[in-house]
């Protein structure tokens, strides 16, 4: 059992500063792979569910293999650039579970899958259930997704009803529920893993919103939702598992009567895992954002950096430019750090973040709070090697539109030393960065605010990962940073920290 912390953190603000990292006062962690976390769930199933070819075990990498939807381009998905008028059966849901969450290659020899999503340490702490309301080929009912072994198993025979949400009365086709497991991060990351499974919720969400938009389907992520309603119904002990996201799939339907969802209680089959670490602090995070502040008028014009800007540029226009298919790019995904100290032309770097901004978050539900989180998330950039712009710090306007600088000559390499001395990140030609004024937002916004800026946070970084992957470029994602160092570093007001990095640019 894990030590209740001294403090309790009845905040997000507190919480996030009592994970913080402190250079030489990190305590030594060895890895107990005995207790390595199971990749998947398993129950006694009322029903199996095979997902459709190439979903299941090894997402197929060439089109022919399980990708039958017409196959657009990164940038059109990114752009919203496609026609969302598919129906939602078993194929799109096959197709949205495995570009979303689907295995794309396995190294036997260590044991290893690597995903079409990013994950922290690797570790795909996220789980994902399906709610569905009369679509065809998938009986009515709530459904575990297993993307790994490739089916859908019935573990309820009555549907999410659509008083989990509070400004949604009609309940779409389908939800996919994304939840995340404390101790398949905890294994690794200890206290800190609440932070992780938030990015990695922001990233997961992110790729099924993209992923149905890439098969016609229109995606909408929730992050206001009645947790205790979700827990119940799909029986989650919230001192191991919680509800962090919804993406609602298809058009809505007239909505009945309520659900009445009575909890099923499935026999676990197979062998137990072995008895999890439980780290109290990370439940105590959790509950402290219960409750959803619905602000009528939220208040996000709060400045991050403590330092004026030297002056405005717009980020170029890239002309024309070669694109990749969407299936492609999710098929040949990887976090890529060997990053090479080549310029980046003026043309790559600008279509990059033409495809990062470009209708970023349209399809979130703007009657949401969450939705107003975003006011709360400042973007930025250290260049290097950028052709045509000057090595420095770069905030992004909200439509990531126009760079203001905030530092000439800042080194990546600063950057790399507080984060734990990763030396990679300072030979990135571009490093994104995701700062938050925490205290600002949590007045706003109440603990659960820390949610929504994390997610927010992942599904941008999800937005990185696939512009580089259609341009060429490495990408990879950083969590671990020595907290204060960095709030220092990058001059920021007090109160405002550095929540996540991205690193992109040329690799060998």
């Amino acid at each position: 059992m894990g030590r209740t912390s001294p403090d309790p953190p009845v905040s997000a603000v507190r919480y996030h500063d009592y994970t913080s990292h402190v250079r030489y006062r990190i305590s030594p962690h060895s890895l107990d792979f005995s207790r390595y976390p199971a990749p998947f769930k398993t129950y006694e199933y009322q029903e199996r569910i095979s997902l459709k070819q190439g979903t299941g075990t090894i997402l197929g990498r060439n089109k022919d293999e399980g990708f039958n939807a017409p196959d657009p381009t990164v940038s059109q998905v990114l752009g919203d650039q496609v026609s969302c008028d598919e129906p939602v059966n078993l194929e799109t849901v096959s197709q949205i579970l495995g570009l979303s969450y689907g295995v794309t290659l396995a190294d036997r020899s260590r044991g290893l899958l690597f995903r079409s999503v990013p994950s922290a340490g690797g570790l795909y702490p996220c789980q994902m259930y399906l709610s569905t309301h009369k679509i065809d080929d998938i009986e009515t009912g709530l459904y575990y997704c297993d993307t790994i072994q490739g089916f859908l198993g019935r573990i309820n025979p009555r549907p999410l009803g659509p008083e989990i949400f509070f400004s949604d009365p009609d309940p779409a086709e389908a939800c996919l529920i994304i939840t995340g497991i404390f101790y398949h991060s905890a294994w690794k990351y200890r206290e800190r893993a609440f932070r992780y499974l938030l990015l990695d919720a922001g990233h997961l969400a992110e790729a099924v919103v993209q992923a149905a938009r890439a098969v016609g389907v229109r995606g909408r992520i929730k992050y206001d939702f009645k947790d205790s309603c979700l827990i119940q119904g799909l029986n989650l002990d919230d001192s191991l598992e919680v509800p962090l996201a919804c993406v609602s799939l298809g058009p809505g339907i007239a909505a009945g009567p309520g659900s009445d969802l009575k909890p099923f209680h499935p026999a676990k089959s197979g062998p137990e895992p072995a008895t999890p670490v439980i780290y109290d602090i990370l439940k105590e995070a959790y509950q402290a954002g219960i409750s959803i502040a619905r602000s009528p008028a939220v208040d996000s014009a709060t400045h991050v950096f403590a330092r004026k800007p030297d002056r405005m540029r717009p980020v170029p226009d890239p002309g024309p430019f070669e694109t990749k298919s969407f299936f492609h790019a999710v098929t040949h995904r990887r976090s890529r750090r060997n990053f090479s100290s080549q310029n980046l032309p003026e043309p790559v770097w600008a279509a990059f973040l033409n495809r990062v901004f470009t209708r970023i978050f349209a399809e979130q539900d703007p009657d949401e709070t969450g939705a107003a989180a975003s006011g709360f998330l400042e973007m930025a950039m250290i260049s290097r090697n950028m052709e045509g712009l000057a090595p420095g710090l770069y905030a992004f306007s909200k439509d990531g539109a126009t760079l203001a600088c905030r530092q000439t000559g800042f080194s990546a390499m600063d950057l790399a030393r507080v984060c734990l001395d990763q030396a990679w990140i300072g030979r990135a030609a571009m490093n994104f960065l995701f700062v938050a004024d925490l205290a600002a937002m949590e007045a706003a916004l109440g603990a659960r605010g820390y949610r929504y800026v994390m997610m927010h946070a992942g599904r941008v970084g999800q937005r990185l990962y696939m512009a580089a992957q259609e341009l060429g470029l490495g990408c990879c994602g950083i969590g671990a940073m020595y907290d204060k160092e960095a709030a220092a570093l990058l001059g920021l007001n007090h109160g405002s920290v550095l929540l996540y990095a991205v690193s992109a640019g040329p690799v060998k």
